[in-house]
């Protein structure tokens, strides 16, 4: 035990600016005390405040302090009890110093990498989980989704003390790896972080970059003690040439934009030995010195450029725009690129042409020459984590080598890179240099994934079919005529409704359609058709679910998406995440799983995001009332009328007509696949809402009621490119949006009234008759005229018996309401129905008609955004871009 007397000692005898001295930070005099640059982050103006009357240190900038002990401990990397032993048999006296060599950081223990893994994974996995560090990178240019999981890039958002055990040795071993500070707290809370290795591929060290907003502090972060561990190591590996940057970021911004040759120093001060001697023993042949061009940046240049001269490298200066970094040259410089590469030029005239490589891109990949070495890459795909291609190397004298090599698996590139040395009788350092460039093209001219393949394949050509029929006044016309091509015959709501419905997906509140009828009434097809004119990587359709098989699919793997599910009996208990994914937008698991920290087993949450729009069919009469609310119902027309159209349409698939059918279907496809794409993440507002009317009489209006309005939305969102676009600020976020027009109400009214409404042919006879005598005695009443059972008798002559069994029909379709009766009470109704639907058609009771609501609107001074091109809409925030035309998107 170290005695108290021995401590307080030290702590006054030691004369704490020597010693900050002696481990090389030079001080400077300012008032009362010194200031310097902070070893412990990437301070570059300083902020580390010595005071030699307390004999104690504080930086400003990262928050760390102390007295001499705690210095020791932080900059040597040892405990306390090391700590007092440097100090206390040192010669280190208030009056002088020695200048001694800085000692080492501690080597880790096995259980300390191990440890240090699991942190990694799991920051690793919190950047995966939470969106912030990824944001962050993205504002700074960082788009590159390769980036996180090549490099383990991680969010130490606060949640790794959380899932700590109890445990003091693992507490300890953070404690000593500088994760933990003393204190016990995460000492890169708030910033993105990026692992640093040794030679030997194990962590050595960690660069944090603080998000903006998170945390006061400094904006960049190492683990306490010397700089160990390098970043992007592997590229001195693969390259003869390195552009050396001042920090991680400015080396993530190159290889984001496919300068895959970089590695940072930590800082203007941060080329360490570990550098030099990688460098070294990677035969590292020339160095690019790239700094920020600011008074510091372009003072270490020479310095650095000296000490890698005396390493014999080359060194060439890159300069900057004045004032920026790389991030920023990268940021605000148009096709920053080519302009970089410029700046290389420049740094370096006389660079070798003999390894200037010129790239092709190919129908089949791309091919590349270098010198008298000729490649030729096609098949390249890539999956999971492997990235296989067929490569071709072709000599002067024609001679080829051909192999099929997957570029991340180091064994296959090894038997690549002998047959390549064979061939072109180069070195091994020559020709992994060339590979190491084939993989960098292989990764940007990859095959798309599905999901993308056909968007980037679109053609003008195609664009302008997709941009026709979006813009064209009669789409609903259109679709049902496509809808009849492809072999679907009648059912006009029916199909525009699952049209619209699959439309929505994209907005916030998707509509979610349940397909109700017998089995062979044609559902399924229904169904498929409908879906056929998404594009695939919009929809997911399973014959079967499991109770649990959604919380497992991947976060972001539903949202925007249509779900499909062929038969309501195949989803068992999973119509109960569905319906909360629909109702709450996200679904949530909690599980038991193995803690990338600790390696112990912990509770863990899965949550897969939404919305989405869930496309279902089923047989079944009777369905639930928590599954009901969330769908739109529609039923198959099983008449006989119905069922000789279809038959007929199956006759004419065998004639030549419907060999034409089918020959247009692939471009009918392609077209409404074209046109789901171009539809935009537009906001949709519908400034008719308040003066619309629904029935308020029953609680299933308050369901009914909302797929209404979506259905409305829905509409004026899939007619957008007939629309003015909008648009209006929020907190300094342009926010773009469309109306909803008369047009738009009238369209859905048309498919409300069919799928939401009812028929008068739904009544018998006698409750049919009833109810226009009802209406008829009801006619010249007051508005809120009630009536009970003895009027009615009274009116109508009828008996008690007739009334009392025909009036229980016209209630539970909703044509009237009962108001009393209860607890022996008189019966008391009131008249819900208004003469609608008389002509035979469905109709919803409530349902304001559009030549009255047109006149409201124009009582409200409400202007329609058909009503003319001319209109000025200034005063409403609109945004034309391109001209005054109404039709937006191109």
């Amino acid at each position: 035990m170290i005695e108290k007397e021995t401590i307080e000692r030290i702590k006054t005898s030691v004369d704490l600016k020597s010693l900050v001295e002696s481990r090389g930070i030079e001080l400077k005099k300012n008032g009362k005390g010194w200031f310097g640059l902070c070893p412990f982050h990437d301070d570059k103006t300083p902020s580390l405040s010595v005071t030699p009357s307390k004999n104690e240190w504080h930086c400003f900038g990262c928050g760390a302090g102390g007295d001499v002990i705690r210095f020791v401990e932080m900059f040597d990397r040892v405990d306390f009890k090391e700590a007092v032993k440097r100090l206390g048999g040192s010669d280190v006296e208030k009056t002088a110093v020695k200048i001694k060599k800085e000692d080492p950081a501690p080597k880790l223990t096995p259980g300390h990498i191990k440890l240090f893994n699991r942190v990694i994974g799991f920051y690793h996995e919190a950047f995966a989980e939470d969106d912030r560090a990824r944001q962050y990178l993205k504002s700074r240019g960082i788009t590159d989704k390769s980036l996180p999981s090549d490099h383990r890039i991680g969010f130490a958002n606060g949640t790794l003390l959380n899932v700590l055990p109890n445990d003091a040795k693992i507490t300890g071993q953070l404690k000593d790896l500088g994760v933990l500070n003393a204190n016990g707290k995460e000492h890169f809370y708030g910033c993105a972080v990026f692992p640093l290795y040794d030679f030997d591929g194990n962590p050595a060290g960690m660069y944090g970059r603080r998000i903006d907003g998170m945390t006061q502090g400094a904006g960049h972060l190492y683990l306490p003690g010397s700089r160990e561990g390098l970043f992007n190591r592997q590229a001195a590996k693969a390259h003869k040439e390195i552009i050396l940057t001042e920090s991680v970021l400015d080396s993530l911004t190159l290889i984001n934009f496919g300068f895959k040759n970089t590695i940072p120093c930590y800082g203007t001060n941060g080329l360490t030995a570990s550098h030099i001697k990688w460098f070294t023993q990677t035969q590292v042949e020339t160095v690019y010195i790239c700094f920020d061009a600011d008074e510091a940046g372009q003072a270490a240049m020479p310095v650095v450029g000296e000490r890698l001269t005396q390493a014999e490298i080359t060194t060439h200066p890159v300069t900057l725009p004045n004032g920026q970094d790389i991030n920023d040259f990268f940021l605000l410089t148009a096709n920053p690129k080519e302009a970089f590469n410029a700046l290389l030029g420049q740094a370096n005239p006389a660079a070798k042409k003999e390894n200037d490589q010129k790239i092709t891109k190919t129908d089949f990949g791309f091919t590349m020459a270098v010198a008298d070495r000729r490649y030729e890459v096609r098949g390249i795909s890539k999956k999971g984590g492997k990235l296989k291609a067929t490569v071709k190397g072709i000599d002067p004298k024609k001679r080829m080598h051909v192999d099929t090599v997957d570029f991340y698996s180091a064994r296959s590139r090894t038997f690549l890179l002998k047959g390549l040395t064979d061939l072109f009788g180069a070195d091994e350092a020559t020709v992994t240099q060339d590979m190491a460039k084939l993989t960098e093209q292989a990764e940007q001219n990859q095959v798309p994934d599905q999901g993308n393949k056909a968007a980037t394949a679109m053609t003008f050509q195609d664009k302008a079919e997709a941009l026709r029929f979006l813009e064209n006044p009669d789409m609903f016309a259109e679709i049902l005529t496509d809808f009849e091509t492809l072999g679907y015959t009648g059912e006009e709501m029916n199909k525009l409704l699952c049209y619209v419905a699959a439309i929505s997906r994209k907005m916030d509140h998707p509509l979610s359609v349940m397909i109700q009828s017998r089995s062979a009434a044609g559902k399924s097809y229904l169904q498929d058709t409908a879906l056929s004119l998404v594009p695939k990587e919009d929809y997911i359709k399973y014959t079967r679910l499991t109770d649990q098989a959604l919380f497992y699919t991947g976060k972001e793997s539903l949202k925007h998406k249509i779900l499909a599910i062929e038969e309501l009996d195949g989803m068992n208990g999973a119509i109960y995440s569905i319906r909360s994914i629909q109702s709450s937008k996200e679904i949530t698991i909690a599980y038991t799983g193995k803690d990338s920290a600790t390696g112990e087993q912990r509770t863990m949450e899965n949550k897969v995001e939404g919305p989405l729009m869930v496309f279902i069919t089923t047989t079944q009469v009777d369905i639930d009332g928590e599954t009901a609310s969330r769908f739109v119902f529609i039923s198959i027309d099983e008449s006989e009328e119905m069922t000789k159209k279809v038959l007929a349409k199956q006759r004419q698939t065998h004639t030549m007509q419907g060999m034409l059918n089918k020959l247009k279907s692939e471009e009918i496809i392609k077209k409404h696949h074209n046109a789901n794409r171009l539809l935009r993440p537009l906001h949709v507002f519908n400034p008719y809402a308040e003066l619309l009317t629904f029935t308020s009489k029953s609680l299933r209006a308050r369901r009914d009621h909302t797929k209404y309005l979506n259905l409305i939305s829905a509409v004026a969102y899939l007619f957008q490119y007939q629309k003015p676009v909008k648009t209006f600020e929020f907190k300094e976020q342009a926010i773009e949006y469309v109306n909803v027009t008369l047009d738009d109400i009238e369209k859905a009214n048309t498919i409300a009234n069919y799928v939401l409404g009812r028929s008068l042919d739904d009544l018998s006879p006698p409750s049919r008759k009833l109810l226009m005598l009802i209406r008829q005695m009801c006619r010249d009443k007051k508005e809120d005229f009630h009536f009970n059972r003895r009027q009615i008798r009274e009116y109508s002559g009828w008996s008690d018996f007739q009334v009392r069994t025909h009036i229980r029909q016209l209630e539970d379709l909703e044509y009237i309401y009962s108001l009393m009766g209860k607890r022996g009470k008189e019966y008391v109704y009131e008249l819900a129905y208004n003469g609608e639907g008389e002509d035979g058609k469905p109709f919803i009771i409530g349902l304001t008609d559009i030549k009255q609501l047109k006149e409201k609107a124009r009582e409200a001074g409400i202007i329609d955004d058909n009503e003319g091109e001319n209109h000025n809409y200034e005063h409403e925030g609109v945004n034309y871009e391109g001209g005054s035309s109404p039709h937006r998107g191109h």
